[in-house]
């Protein structure tokens, strides 16, 4: 009788532990729940939120399942056994990151865009009835996500996909703004500036509500409104990596060598000539110079000329014997040197010093 109390007490344990494990379920802070009777919503537990996401979800529900409660928050809850299932739904935000995509731009430009995206699950019943899983949720969101990405990135430029900001791309102290993106293969875009050869390079601003963040808020915002209707709602999309295909990069990569190199040997033939110019005026400037003192030294010389003349002319006048005297020193240094020998007469060196000159004494 006693081992037959134990088993009884040991089954009815069991039963109640049963009953307490079929009734009782827990939704914690990152979860919320759907309670179906027989495969009918009864029930929705949805964590915290705003009161206006709070009462947009009470409306929906009021106009599509108005025998369905909705309860918010995280707890302790309670349902039949047996007769009630519970399914838990994340009630984190979720991240959607699938495999690049091609695009073509409007400027038809091949890329890869790989973008990614953050969601949550909005309206738990609306998502239990059209996707029913996170998985199927991610196959819905590659649809809307890329086909919104695909129809925003061939509407808009290349240009326009990789800015992120309206200021002008490479802006410095040797680039000037313009608002075309023509290159001219000419030098005309090539100027000396304070001693340094400058390179204007024309740019492109991108316009006001162009870049690549408008395009992909205006992605966001379409991708929202088509994901609305499963329940799911897309808090940011952005794109992770905007390449271009593997084929075509080689060709680009040398393009940009090609177009470096354009550029170098601009800046050395615009050097040579700037150097030429520099030279030829510099010796413009030295001729002009040299000529201008050359005439002066000239016309210093004749001024000191006519004044030594002057002077020797009046000396002659006041002491013409000592005129004669030097004139004869001077003729005899100019026509006699150290290894030059003079026959005199016996009246010597000064008697012919002293004569008259040109004349042989008698």
């Amino acid at each position: 009788m006693k081992k037959f109390s134990g088993c009884l007490i040991l089954v009815l344990i069991t039963v109640v532990i049963l009953v307490l494990t079929g009734t009782l379920f827990i939704v914690n802070e990152t979860q919320q729940a759907v309670v179906l009777q027989l495969g009918k919503p009864i029930r929705v537990i949805v964590g915290n939120r705003t009161d206006e996401e709070l009462a947009a979800l009470q409306e929906w529900m009021d106009a599509n399942a108005p025998d369905v409660s909705l309860t918010e928050g995280a707890g302790l809850y309670v349902k039949v056994p047996f007769l009630q299932q519970v399914t838990i739904l994340d009630d984190r935000v979720l991240e959607y990151d699938d495999d690049p995509a091609d695009v073509v731009t409007r400027d038809k430009k091949h890329i890869q865009a790989d973008c990614y995206a953050r969601w949550r699950i909005q309206n738990p019943l609306l998502f239990l009835q059209s996707v029913r899983s996170e998985r199927e949720a991610l196959d819905r969101l590659d649809d809307v996500i890329y086909s919104e990405l695909r129809q925003e990135l061939g509407k808009s430029d290349l240009i326009n996909i990789v800015r992120s900001t309206n200021d002008p791309v490479g802006l410095n102290s040797y680039v000037q703004l313009v608002n075309s993106m023509t290159l001219s293969d000419s030098t005309r875009d090539i100027i000396m500036a304070d001693g340094e050869v400058v390179e204007i390079i024309p740019m492109l601003r991108v316009p006001a509500g162009e870049g690549r963040e408008v395009i992909l808020n205006r992605v966001t915002e379409n991708s929202r409104r088509l994901a609305s209707q499963y329940g799911i709602h897309i808090l940011d999309i952005r794109i992770k990596r905007a390449d271009l295909p593997a084929e075509n990069q080689a060709a680009v990569f040398s393009r940009m060598q090609a177009e470096r190199n354009r550029i170098s040997t601009r800046y050395r033939a615009e050097g040579h000539r700037m150097a030429r110019t520099i030279l030829a005026e510099t010796d413009l400037k030295v001729d002009s110079i040299s000529s201008q003192a050359q005439r002066l030294a000239l016309s210093i010389q004749g001024r000191a000329d006519s004044t030594a003349a002057a002077i020797y002319a009046g000396a002659y006048q006041a002491y013409p014997d000592f005129y004669r005297f030097t004139r004869s020193l001077e003729a005899l240094e100019s026509v006699i040197d150290s290894t030059d020998a003079a026959v005199l007469s016996t009246e010597g060196v000064f008697n012919l010093l002293l004569s008259t000159p040109g004349r042989f004494q008698e």
